[in-house]
């Protein structure tokens, strides 16, 4: 056995299918064998050590891998994307819009080009590692990839066959079943043609025969009473000779341009085959069947995005963008109007709107499971750089689709007049990015509040839920701590809380008056309006995020473990 595990650290792979324009947004997909034959092959011209592996040893390299072709496990969370930009031309201001299509899969993903019954040779093998180590990139060159060589079997799933092999159809040079007769579980299945190398012996035949017929060319438009003698022959037939040199790595070394400039629509030394793969879609392709969506448990209940734009916002304005993106999520669905009041009330999942499917709203539930929407000031400057989105019941896949279709918040800007710019609305607009989707663990490096500890500090300033009554703002944290189940009731006199004065964020000692404190249209009561920072220490460890008080589902209240 045999294989090349080829990771791609951008998380996408980018290369046009053969004989297909770029501006058709098509995707090679599986990586075509042909394109890793030649791949080798330009490593080992640009960055091999030729005295250790020679060329001889290439050209027998490349000979085995051509023998057959591989199968491929690929990613199974793909998808088929594309950007577009405008290239420049010759002509002065001339530009050309060109689209760049490419497979986009979790990074950690490998694609496996798999030889199931190949052995090779130990220095065709050496050879391999020596090239895989130094592999760059596969396909374009933002194809960004990292090459190994694997001899032993792996928990690969292979799911991407060669029609014959897998009973699907007929390749086009070979014999096989019609593509109706195949299994019901294939119909779901795109059967593709990619090119791969002709085996070196069949290379040898399709040369003398390709040769035959050049000379035959020429014979037929020969105008001369004489044949042409052996040195003209070979001077006419010299441009489609230097197109088939006698071995295949040679033939697998030419350069693409000079088969199009001879008018070959495909290289001499290739052949078609079909291959059978899963479709390419611009949706992440759902699961199949009744594991279609999986359970609560294992759903991700974290979501982290990237903010940018200038200015960002600032720290102190955290519930404003909280707000922002929750209602920029909730843009994502249909809104329904209620009859009775005329309100419009959106159709979005309990996760986001907070409501179940009754209209009652969530917060009732003492495990606030629905999604809390958390501005984070990662690098400590005092401004806003990502938003975090945390929700206990998890994300199923709609939900998921929505949040991956958040791109952009935006704000009326009050302090510029619409006729500033001569745009008919004046606004604040940063753009988001979704770093991805997982477990409170997975982020907590990047957001120190989905840690764990006992003791912890308030991030924003902590407002009070209800009236404070006797034991002010200790006894409300205690209150809400019980509430939400993070404390037993019978341990709730073991929480310490201690008031802050401040805290210090950029170089700035902030106070909680330096903080925005309430939500649009007051839409939900206030009863706190000042607010305090907190020091809090629990009878035991909690994993965050914790957000307690007042809108602590749109980033008040919103605490950081701490050592002590």
């Amino acid at each position: 056995m045999l294989a090349l595990v080829f990771t791609f650290p951008a998380g996408r792979y980018h290369a046009t299918p053969w004989g297909r324009h770029v501006n058709e947004a098509d995707v090679a997909w599986p990586p075509e064998p042909w394109r890793i034959l030649r791949t080798l092959v330009a490593t080992w011209f640009r960055k091999a050590d030729r005295e250790a592996f020679t060329e001889e040893t290439l050209a027998a390299l490349i000979d085995r891998l051509a023998e057959q072709p591989p199968d491929y496990a690929l990613p199974d969370r793909v998808v088929h994307a594309h950007s577009r930009h405008y290239m420049p031309q010759a002509a002065a201001g001339d530009t050309r819009l060109v689209f760049d299509a490419f497979a986009r899969f979790p990074a950690a993903d490998p694609i496996v080009a798999l030889w199931p019954d190949l052995t090779l040779e130990d220095d065709a093998l050496a050879l391999l590692r020596h090239l895989a180590e130094r592999i760059g990139y596969l396909g374009r060159a933002e194809s960004w990839a990292a090459c190994r060589v694997s001899t032993e079997p792996e928990p690969w799933r292979v799911n991407c066959r060669r029609a014959e092999a897998d009973g699907g159809g007929p390749e086009p040079d070979g014999p096989g079943r019609h593509l109706d007769d195949r299994r019901p579980d294939d119909r779901r299945l795109d059967t593709v043609r990619v090119i791969t190398a002709l085996p070196a012996g069949r290379y040898a035949e399709a040369r003398a025969r390709l040769l035959a017929e050049a000379e035959a060319r020429v014979l037929a438009s020969w105008s001369k009473p004489k044949p042409p003698t052996d040195k003209a022959m070979a001077k006419l037939t010299a441009p489609t000779a230097a197109l088939l040199p006698e071995r295949l790595v040679d033939a697998v070394a030419l350069d693409t341009g000079d088969l199009q400039r001879q008018g070959w629509n495909r290289p001499p030394a290739s052949r078609e085959v079909l291959y059978r793969r899963a479709p390419l879609s611009p949706l992440p392709r759902p699961r199949q069947g009744p594991a279609a969506e999986p359970a609560s448990a294992s759903r991700p209940t974290v979501a982290r995005f990237l903010l940018a734009g200038r200015p960002r916002p600032r720290i102190e304005d955290a519930v404003k963008i909280g707000e922002l993106m929750r209602l920029a999520t909730l843009a994502r669905f249909p809104w329904d109007v209620d009859p009775a009041s005329g309100r419009k009330r959106p159709r979005a999942p309990a996760v986001f709107a907070g409501k179940d499917a009754d209209g009652q709203r969530l917060v009732q539930d003492p495990a606030h499971g629905h999604a809390f929407w958390l501005p984070q000031d990662a690098d400590g400057d005092g401004f806003i750089d990502h938003v975090v989105v945390c929700a206990a019941m998890g994300f199923d896949a709609p939900a998921r689709a929505a949040l991956d279709g958040v791109v952009r918040l935006w704000v009326r800007d009050q302090r510029r007049q619409p006729d500033d710019d001569g745009s008919p609305e004046a606004r604040q607009e940063w753009r988001l990015a979704l770093e991805g989707f997982g477990a409170a663990g997975d982020f907590e490096a990047d957001a120190p509040f989905l840690g764990t500890s006992r003791h912890w500090v308030s991030a924003t300033p902590f407002l009070a839920a209800g009236h404070l009554k006797r034991g002010g703002y200790q006894a409300e944290v205690r209150r809400l701590l019980v509430r939400r189940g993070i404390v037993p009731a019978d341990r709730a006199d073991e929480v310490t809380v201690t008031e802050t004065r401040s805290i210090v964020i950029g170089g700035r000692s902030l106070l909680p008056l330096h903080f925005h404190r309430s939500r649009a249209h007051r839409a939900e009561p206030q009863p706190d309006a000042t607010g305090c920072f907190l020091h809090i220490t629990l009878p035991e460890e909690w994993s965050g995020p914790l957000a307690l008080g007042y809108a602590c589902h749109f980033g008040l209240g919103l605490f950081t473990p701490t050592a002590a």
